[in-house]
């Protein structure tokens, strides 16, 4: 006898199932006349045999029913197998750990030990890291020429001007005789406010990337200021248009504040009408307790990713977290992780040369495993193996979602944060996979679709 598969899901759709197999991204609509799923036992009934065989046959073919259990562990073990051992793409450079900003929210916050301290990566050990790198990437030949990402960070990196530039000259040579692939990608990550004008000649010159952190409207922006609570707002609009007058390429990274949500609307047309953006990438708060945030955050966040994609797609702006979701939903096959960090796949490089795994514990330490003068192999590093495998394919309670194909494992610094482990579900990325989920599913937010089963 056919069992349901633990990966069918059904969504209700006004008078309509749709059963969603949360690996293989099938989808089938059946008519909830002709079927009646029991939330608890996951189990269905088919009501009407003059369409039993049709559905049947139906669901086998898109595997929502399956011969045995077994059948269904085959499948999972058969995209576990995909995940690899860690080989670094990504770099993150921490070109000082001091800012010019107090951004009230700022995730860097949540690691500051009581005796810290201001420090400034010099240009040299920017090369011995540099170096390092291009050892760690030469170890698979094979990956040499896929793209790499260097990127620099801080605190505010252009508090170290004389480094960033001579680094990225130094970039530009390892380029130009084959030590790094040609198409390595440059972003200095950056709030803008320190930016003159041959800044800005030298990153349009060189064909950098700018990520601006930017909230949305004045209102939004509130959160950032600095040391002596002025805001930034007009200063930091500046400096973004003189970038796009210079023909920078720009990213805008948005941290969706409770004051970014309160001012949804005003913020989008903001972005659309005033700055003109032509990429822009949503954040959700840390779960760390820096900034209050209201019971209902997790939800209203999602709702607005959604929403704004919609306005935002219309207008030939790109959204890069709705749009990996986008991307794993066309292309059928899952999301083993959704950042870098997962899967072993990048350093983060202290200004004293200590390498971490990921750039959200600069202050402290933590997950920071080895230095820029050792012989360092990730895929035989504790820590660097564990993230390998922090997969929602490799977490039980994952594996019961809908979302498990769509997901990607959300942020391992927010789960742990909440759990005192990796190996939980990032619930706040939960709601909004969830979320987008239904959305892709229902082509459009209506009140009378919402998931049937029990599973979430």
């Amino acid at each position: 006898m056919a069992l349901l598969s633990q990966f069918c899901h059904p969504f209700i759709k006004g008078e309509n199932l749709i059963l969603f197999h949360s690996l293989l991204f099938n989808q089938l609509t059946i008519s909830s006349k002709d079927i009646i799923f029991s939330e608890k036992e996951g189990t269905f009934q088919i009501t009407n045999p003059k369409n039993a065989d049709a559905i049947l046959q139906e669901m086998s073919q898109k595997k929502m029913l399956i011969e045995s259990p077994e059948q269904d562990q085959v499948l999972l073990d058969s995209f576990i197998i995909q995940i690899e051992k860690p080989y670094i793409s990504t770099a993150y450079f921490f070109l000082t750990n001091d800012c010019n900003l107090a951004c009230k929210y700022c995730f860097e916050k949540q690691s500051v030990p009581d005796l810290f301290r201001k420090e400034i990566m010099s240009l040299s050990i920017f090369g011995r890291g540099l170096e390092f790198f291009i050892r760690l990437i030469n170890r698979d030949p094979k990956k040499f020429a896929q793209k790499k990402t260097l990127i620099f960070y801080g605190g505010e990196p252009l508090q170290n001007k004389k480094v960033l530039f001579g680094a990225i000259n130094k970039i530009n040579e390892f380029k130009q005789n084959g030590l790094l692939p040609a198409n390595t990608h440059v972003i200095v990550v950056t709030n803008g406010t320190l930016l003159k004008k041959d800044d800005i000649e030298f990153f349009a010159k060189n064909n950098i990337t700018l990520t601006f952190s930017i909230d949305g409207n004045r209102a939004a922006c509130s959160n950032r200021v600095f040391p002596t609570g002025q805001e930034i707002f007009d200063l930091l609009t500046e400096k973004y248009s003189l970038c796009k007058q210079a023909g920078i390429n720009i990213n805008v990274a948005c941290t969706l504040t409770p004051q970014t949500l309160e001012n949804s609307e005003s913020s989008l047309d903001f972005f659309i009408r005033e700055l003109k953006i032509s990429n822009i990438g949503f954040n959700a708060i840390l779960d760390n307790g820096i900034i209050e945030i209201p019971d209902n955050y997790d939800q209203v966040a999602a709702d607005f990713i959604v929403k704004a994609w919609k306005k935002l797609s219309k207008n030939n702006i790109t959204e890069s977290r709705m749009g990996r979701r986008l991307q794993v939903f066309n292309r059928k096959k899952p999301c083993i992780f959704d950042c870098n960090a997962q899967g072993g796949r990048q350093i983060a490089i202290a200004p004293g040369g200590e390498v971490g795994i990921c750039h959200e514990h600069i202050a402290d330490r933590k997950h920071f495993v080895t230095n820029i003068s050792e012989d360092f192999v990730p895929e035989e590093n504790p820590v660097f193996l564990e993230w390998m495998n922090r997969s929602p394919l490799n977490i039980k309670k994952c594996q019961a979602c809908p979302a498990l194909g769509l997901c990607g494992g959300g942020c391992v610094i927010n789960t742990e944060n909440t759990h005192q482990t990796i190996w939980e579900p990032d619930v706040r990325f939960c709601t909004q996979t969830l979320t987008i989920l239904k959305f892709l599913l229902s082509n459009s937010p209506s009140k009378d679709f919402f998931l049937l089963s029990g599973n979430q």
